[in-house]
């Protein structure tokens, strides 16, 4: 018994298929590149954590790194502060902010800066880097 040829509506939806598979298969890694947060948020920072925005205040940024959670608050005044969190053992530091040249900000603590960006959070003190780490996270509400 001979088999014919496919016809070409089958070929066609063949062809379709395949196509759609492929966006399909190319498209399911930019979706898990945008994983959910490990801790829960709103616009005033990181919910139930000392990265988090108090009173009248309201976050004016917000981040995660591998290791710590930071907020940078606006109070009624326009006061800046930055709210940090260790993960490790939940050591919270709070200080005064200052917006920095590179659209972000700045808090000091003695002769510790910390640096706040949308791309990674820096601890300097005077010209050597004590820590530096990528945000996983960053939202400008």
């Amino acid at each position: 018994m001979a088999v014919s040829p496919p016809s070409a509506q089958v070929r066609r939806s063949a062809v379709v298929v395949a196509a759609t598979l492929a966006i399909a298969a190319a498209a399911a890694p930019l979706a898990a590149a945008a994983p959910a947060t490990e801790f829960p948020t709103d616009d005033r920072g990181f919910v139930g954590t000392a990265a988090y925005c108090q009173g009248a205040a309201v976050a004016t940024a917000y981040g995660r790194t591998q290791d710590a959670l930071v907020a940078i608050c606006s109070g009624p005044d326009g006061q800046l502060q930055y709210r940090g969190v260790r993960l490790e053992d939940d050591a919270a530091l709070m200080l005064d902010a200052t917006p920095a040249a590179v659209n972000g900000f700045t808090a000091e603590n003695d002769d510790v800066v910390y640096t706040v960006t949308s791309t990674e959070l820096v601890v300097a003190q005077g010209d050597s880097t004590l820590y530096r780490q990528a945000m996983v996270e960053y939202r400008r509400p």
